[in-house]
């Protein structure tokens, strides 16, 4: 039976379900664990021996990261996750712990080492703390044995005070350095790493063991987009275990984010962190947190059998932001995101900026060789920006307008807003524009230049997003952000594209035109030269920016349409489509399962079909 507003076959005696086995682990399993902190800090957990270490860079006195144990999984696929058990009765957990030379030793009386418990009593959140010297077999070392029984173990200084523990939500170590100061919030001298390992971790008693849940399926041909911005708290291994169990495999498309991966150095004269002008200095510009993650990342994919690409974006985060380097209005207004904190845009005539962002793509590059990965990098999405609230391009910043005069002896007009431009020719108008674009193209291809000059096999391809240069209406960004012949095959191996604004409009004959004919027809690539990225379904926090009510069932119908959209694509050929993207997956405990619904994708337990057409979503999950 299909139920034609969702088209869920929802009968339960004829509809499959996902497959799923059970298996056991132990509570506080090494890769469950999850690391975060506040912007300030850099830190990544990862595998360590047979536990995990989660490494930190603090560069504020107030600077602590919190190394979790969830009771609930809310990170993983309903068919992935452990079980939820609140109660720790019963339960007895021994491991060993190394606290880094930089970290206070576990009996320091001031800064004392500790686990925090989170639980809730008689329906109030409650915080209790365990001192772990009073539970190590060295309690004046930095490594020790820990022992604790759940039943008997007493929090506080002296092992004093008893808490329930029934009804525990998390726990969590905290990562700090000797420098911490929890009540003078200032930048330190220089940034200081530490480390915190968890290994030889044993439970034993009751309740000592967890349920997890692994969904079964063979591999399917679809990819997986995962981002760095989001999963940063994660244990890269969880999301390379948790991508093979849901049969992906081959390509995964990686982006490298562009908030949680900089380094930033304290500047005192214009108090603020900031990010390095490494063509003077020649510093590193990845911080070496993201730099052990990405390489663990790489590692883990390579270990499955399947194929990063590391995407990185023109995109410059507010809070290290070196603002001269970004991309301005004619009004000097920055180039800048609607999110909060917004990111700006790196300028592409600025000769520190595009160092910077070459040294940024170098050493992602080197993360996917040190894992054992060919290189193999995304460009961009590369572009002009303009800023929606006023439509006005930003491509004054000064040494663009330096750049613009030197080749041309001409002066950068004002084109007025993106709309205006298009009705302003002649001298020096039509010559300001085919330099834009001209330019933009020429930056793409510099980047594929400088990976090529030290990895000379490597693959690299731009992101081309497709409404953004085939607009029903043309504009100044449509032309200037497309330079098809910089783009043109061989220039790069592959071609990386996506459509999400049409699959959001219900449009998805223009996603199909589009993928199966510019690459192709434009550009001249080869369709098994060609990528594409489908989806996406908004979260929460944004879905009123597409219309959709967060309160209504509005993400299946998302879902219906990005494997729609796929099924268009399926005859053309292409080297690969990938869901964009693993957190929208997990939410919704997206599975795919050729062999028992090869027509179809699971929401949880429940069979959809997909819609391939410009069929109207439901009016009902709208605003």
């Amino acid at each position: 039976m299909i139920n034609n507003s969702e088209n869920a076959q929802n009968n339960s005696i004829v509809s499959p379900q996902p497959i799923t086995q059970n298996i056991l682990i132990d509570r506080f399993s090494p890769s469950y664990w999850r690391v975060d902190g506040p912007q300030t800090m850099s830190f990544a957990i990862t595998n360590y021996g047979n536990g995990f270490e989660a490494s930190f860079r603090s560069r504020m006195t107030t600077d602590l990261v919190g190394i979790s144990w969830d009771s609930y999984d809310s990170k993983d696929h309903k068919f992935l996750a452990y079980e939820t058990q609140y109660s720790y009765s019963g339960v007895v957990w021994d491991f060993d712990i190394e606290l880094s030379p930089s970290m206070p030793v576990l009996n320091n009386e001031s800064l004392t080492p500790n686990l925090t418990v989170y639980y809730n009593e008689n329906g109030v959140d409650k915080i209790a703390y365990i001192v772990l010297f009073n539970y190590a077999d060295v309690p004046s070392s930095r490594s020790a044995h820990i022992h604790i029984n759940w039943d008997t173990v007493k929090a506080g200084f002296s092992a004093t005070d008893s808490f329930p523990i029934t009804n525990i939500q998390r726990i969590a170590f905290s990562g700090f350095t000797s420098s911490y100061n929890g009540h003078s919030s200032l930048p330190l001298n220089q940034a200081e790493d530490g480390y915190i390992r968890i290994t030889n971790s044993v439970v034993t008693g009751a309740n000592a063991k967890l349920n997890l849940s692994r969904v079964v399926v063979p591999q399917h041909n679809y990819g997986l987009c995962t981002s760095y911005d989001d999963h940063y708290d994660l244990n890269p291994q969880r999301l390379v275990d948790n991508m093979a169990a849901l049969g992906y495999h081959g390509f995964i498309n990686h982006y490298c984010g562009m908030s949680h991966y900089p380094e930033m150095i304290w500047r005192s004269d214009i108090n603020k962190f900031q990010i390095p002008d490494t063509l003077v200095t020649g510093q590193d510009v990845i911080n070496p947190c993201t730099r052990i993650w990405h390489e663990k990342y790489a590692q883990a994919l390579h270990n499955a059998n399947m194929q990063p690409v590391f995407g990185v974006s023109f995109e410059m985060y507010s809070l290290g932001a070196n603002e001269f380097w970004a991309q301005r209005d004619w009004n000097s207004n920055l180039g800048k995101t609607g999110y909060q904190p917004p990111s700006y845009f790196f300028s592409l005539s600025d000769q520190n900026a595009l160092a910077y962002l070459h040294k940024v793509f170098i050493e992602f590059a080197d993360t996917m060789v040190s894992g054992g990965c060919d290189v193999n990098m995304q460009i961009g999405e590369p572009w002009w920006w303009y800023n929606t609230d006023t439509n006005l391009p930003c491509v004054y910043d000064y040494p663009t307008k330096l750049a613009f005069n030197a080749d041309t002896g001409l002066y950068a007009p004002d084109l007025g807003t993106i709309y205006d431009a298009l009705n302003k020719t002649g001298t020096p108008y039509d010559e300001f524009k085919t330099w834009l674009r001209n330019k933009l193209g020429q930056t793409c291809q510099d980047i594929r230049t400088v990976i090529k000059a030290k990895y000379a096999n490597a693959q690299v391809c731009p992101l081309v997003f497709f409404p953004s240069i085939r607009s029903p209406i043309q504009t100044l960004a449509t032309y200037i952000n497309y330079p098809s012949e910089h783009y043109s095959y061989p220039n790069f191996d592959y071609i990386m594209t996506e459509a999400y604004d049409w699959l959001l409009e219900a449009k998805l004959d223009l996603a199909h035109q589009a993928v199966s004919q510019i690459p192709t027809q434009d550009l001249n690539y080869p369709a098994n030269k060609v990528a594409y990225l489908s989806g996406f379904v908004p979260d929460a926090s944004i879905a009123y920016i597409y219309g959709f009510d967060k309160n209504k069932p509005y993400r299946t119908p998302i879902w219906q349409r990005i494997f729609g959209d796929m099924k268009n694509n399926n005859s053309l050929g292409l080297m690969k489509q990938f869901i964009w993207a693993y957190p929208q997956v997990m939410f919704d405990s997206i599975t795919i399962d050729m062999t028992q619904a090869p027509d179809g994708f699971f929401v949880e337990n429940t069979l959809y079909t997909p819609i391939s057409d410009n069929t109207p979503y439901p009016p009902d999950i709208y605003l």
